[in-house]
């Protein structure tokens, strides 16, 4: 066995110890002073972005009074086609005082008429600024144009307003200011020294810069900053004299000038050196005396460790252990546990870690069942909400394809799709009872009480019950009085409990069977009763047919199916709105009867006459549909288009957001449940886009509790439909948030 080399002494190591723990000190500093640093140069791009707001004011103020000037010029009893004399005094002297260097008057198409600068009779001249004339010719607006240089080479720029008569445009009337003007307002704001502050018309041509230089455009990476396009911003920049800064610039809304204010990087920085010296310093000294207390100290321990060692060797030999008294506490154990038998020690540390051991795990164990037992009814919600998208996911575009198919009128696939919509609407049915069970037994379910018509949800009801009766009859009974009865309550969900009452006749009745379907007045009450001549119930079924998954005894086929979960809906619903709901039965073979009674309330104000009215006709316009389910957005996309709409289609928010550059929504239709970035998000990100500013915002999603719903009203949509969407609501959608955008822009 090879023999080890000579370890490294206890002085060395102890100076190492002591040295690590300055490092996490180091470290620290150093993550210090970084984040000062980015602080420092954030505070002076914000310091920079202020100062350019309030140059940017003070510049718009200025030439707001340059046109408030020309406005009352305007106004003047000398502007008159008579009195172009008078009037070329009155513009020398307003010239003069205000320091400009001309008012210039020109006919209605641009030709000048007089200058200030010139001699009465001198005219026929074209302005230096032709594109701003044009301007100002075509526009209703004041116009400040581009910085140019006139005959005589001086740098100005002109603020032109028209002066109409009864109406019609007869001059264009122009200030021509030297741009020395500019720099002047940008002096009295004692601009610091050490900062650059430039102004530039809309082509990016220096009007005034705090520090001359000969350049009249920004420097490269300042134009970079500029091109931009946004109203304000930060960067950084180097200046024309070659100098890092930070920098802040601001546009004026009225004219597209913009103003720029650069801050010095080593004035924003000043101070950071000293401190980085310092800090160094201090490092460099703890580290030195590290290695003096290393010194130091390993004395005390060194002595103490020879007696061990001579302990140890009298073990070794069997010989009694004698130690002197240590002053270092550790080695005192050491030399304790050299005197004493380790066996039983060892033992009884072993027992020991091991009751630990098991007391650990009995209270992880009890703590983990705390947990689950708190977070049991959060996973339930979740899980059901997570099924219910899952579900509802694939179920959305097979039912708008359906619909297609059906509108384009296919005979030889009839019977398949009945088939297949028979089996879309059971699938939707059972997905929207599992999650409003989860939704009224954990009291989240949100109620929307309005006026209601009773007649008008019974007809409505009757209708839609038709396709699925086959064979059966249906009998409506609706009394003369019946237009009558109004109650308060939620329609959706009214509607809910006749579909589910009526959906349960149909399953139970033979396929030549007699429903009633029956709306009367019973007292205070309306009283809607479904009867059937089906299967009827015994006893011991009607005793509990309104228990949660309840099912009454059936075959072995189980052909009629079902969670048991509708007739719990139906009376939990009843029972939110102040209602009651029975059943009753004559035994098996005498059919069902289900009685509903709700509270009367009275009629609205103008029921009469709101009563029919309809949209006949749907408001065409551009749509922008974005669903990372392929299927679903291909299917609704086809059905948007066949119905006369103008559609985009995106798989993924990123090619949605790429769409609105070239494509102006009047409605968007946005998946909640999108890759890489939320419905949520996307929808903030149209509402600031040029293009989707005024776009009407539909979410299409397969979450839909109470609090997907609210969260997406605060988000910005106007509608919230829950997958899979019937192709008639999201078609109302659509042509409601048109009607609302036309209404929004009618004067």
């Amino acid at each position: 066995m090879k023999a080890a080399g000579p370890g490294r002494s206890l002085r060395f190591r102890l100076f190492l110890l002591a040295a690590s723990g300055l490092l996490p000190l180091a470290i620290v500093a150093l993550v210090v002073l970084a984040y000062v640093t980015s602080e420092r140069e954030r505070d002076a791009r914000d310091t920079a972005l202020a100062v350019s707001r309030a140059l940017a004011t003070a510049v718009d103020a200025e030439l707001g009074a340059t046109v408030s000037v020309l406005q009352s010029l305007a106004l003047s009893d000398e502007l008159a086609p008579a009195q172009l004399r008078q009037f070329h005094a009155l513009a020398r002297r307003v010239a003069e005082a205000q320091g400009w260097r001309a008012i210039i008057l020109a006919d209605a198409g641009g030709r000048i008429l007089l200058s200030s600068s010139d001699e009465p009779e001198a005219s026929g001249q074209a302005p230096v600024d032709i594109a701003s004339m044009q301007q100002a010719i075509q526009g209703r607006e004041p116009v400040v144009g581009n910085v140019a240089r006139g005959p005589r080479g001086v740098a100005a720029f002109a603020v032109r307003l028209r002066v109409e008569r009864s109406g019609q445009l007869t001059y264009v009337l122009s200030a021509v200011i030297p741009t020395e003007h500019i720099l002047a307002v940008l002096m009295r704001q004692q601009v610091p020294a050490t900062s650059v502050v430039s102004v530039f018309d809309r082509n990016l041509l220096r009007v005034a810069r705090s520090r001359p230089h000969a350049g009249e455009r920004p420097a490269p990476s300042l134009q970079a900053l500029l091109e931009k396009g946004e109203p304000e911003g930060t960067g950084n920049t180097t200046t024309l004299e070659g100098f890092r800064s930070h920098t802040g610039y601001a546009r004026l809304q009225h004219w597209g000038w913009v103003v720029a204010t650069g801050i010095s990087a080593e004035d924003a920085s000043a101070g950071l050196y000293g401190v980085l010296g310092a800090v160094g310093a201090g490092l460099l000294a703890s580290l030195g005396l590290a290695a003096f207390l290393a010194w130091y100290f390993a004395r005390d321990v060194t002595e103490p460790i020879d007696a061990l060692k001579v302990a140890a060797g009298a073990l070794g030999r069997g010989e009694p252990v004698r130690l002197p008294h240590l002053d270092v506490a550790e080695l005192q154990d050491v030399g304790a546990a050299l005197a004493l038998a380790s066996t039983d020690r060892d033992r009884a540390a072993q027992e020991r870690r091991a009751g630990e051991a098991e007391r650990e795990t009995l209270l992880a164990r009890a703590t983990q069942a705390l947990q689950q037992a708190e977070e049991a009814g959060r996973s339930k919600d979740e899980f059901l909400a997570m099924l219910g998208h899952e579900l509802r996911n694939p179920l959305a575009p097979m039912a708008t394809a359906l619909h297609l198919m059906a509108r384009k009128g296919d005979p030889g696939t009839l019977r398949e799709r009945e088939v297949m919509e028979r089996q879309v609407t059971h699938m939707k049915r059972l997905v929207d009872d599992l999650l409003d069970v989860s939704r009224i037994t954990g009291k989240r379910l949100e109620m929307r009480m309005q006026p209601l018509r009773l007649a008008d949800l019974v007809r409505h009801a009757a209708q839609a019950a038709q396709p699925v009766l086959g064979l059966r009859r249906l009998e409506l009974q609706l009394p003369d009085a019946a237009d009558a009865l109004w109650v308060n309550a939620d329609e959706v969900r009214l509607s809910q409990v006749l579909n589910n009452l009526i959906g349960n006749a149909i399953k139970f009745t033979g396929t030549e069977g007699r429903i009633t379907l029956a709306l009367a007045t019973a007292g205070d009450a309306a009283e809607i009763t479904v009867s059937d001549d089906g299967v009827g119930m015994p006893p011991e079924v009607l005793e509990h047919v309104f228990d949660l998954f309840y099912q009454a005894p059936q075959g072995a086929d189980r052909s009629r199916g079902g969670l048991g979960l509708g007739l719990a809906i139906v009376r939990s619903l009843i029972e939110m709105h102040g209602g009651q709901v029975s059943a009753s039965s004559a035994g098996a073979d005498g059919g069902s009867t289900f009685t509903v009674r709700l509270p009367l309330a009275p009629p609205p104000p103008q029921a009469a006459a709101a009563a029919g009215v309809a949209a006949t006709e749907a408001v065409q316009g551009r749509v922008l549909l974005v669903d990372d389910n392929q299927d679903a957005a291909d299917t609704a996309a086809a059905l948007l288009e066949l119905s006369g709409y103008e559609v985009q289609v995106a798989y993924d928010p990123g090619v949605a957001l790429s769409l609105l550059d070239r494509f102006a929504p009047d409605v968007a239709v946005l998946d909640i449940g999108l890759p890489g970035m939320s419905g949520y998000e996307l929808a903030a990100r149209v509402r600031v886009h040029p293009n989707g500013r005024n776009c009407y915002l539909v979410a299409l999603t397969g979450y839909g509790t109470a609090a997907d719903i609210t969260r997406a009203r605060a988000a910005g949509f106007r509608q919230h439909l829950v997958k899979p969407a019937a192709p008639d609501a999201l078609l109302e959608a659509i042509r409601h948030g048109l009607r609302e955008n036309t209404d929004r822009r009618a004067p």
